[in-house]
């Protein structure tokens, strides 16, 4: 069993974690890896984004005390398929 143990040292430590958000990359065996944080949702959803383009792969965005809920996913095939038809 293991035992997690936070310890707060300051109101801005608090604050940095209520406010984080992780770019995960979906893998080859369905699992998602956790790549990159933000302290914000928009550069975490722009974050996302480019990446995505960029591996034409899927990425979800989780906030950092949910981690089960996501925020959203970003899948790079549909991307490219909208910015090419749009010409």
């Amino acid at each position: 069993m293991h035992i997690h143990q936070w310890w707060l040292i300051s109101n801005s430590t608090v604050r940095f974690i209520l406010t984080m958000y992780f770019i995960e990359r979906r893998a080859a065996d369905r699992q998602w890896i956790r790549e990159l944080n933000f302290k914000t949702e928009f550069k975490a959803l722009v974050g996302a984004r480019r990446k995505a383009i960029a591996t034409l792969g899927t990425y979800r965005v989780v906030h950092a005390l949910w981690p089960n809920q996501v925020v959203c996913y970003v899948e790079g095939p549909e991307l490219v398929n909208k910015k090419e038809t749009k010409g």
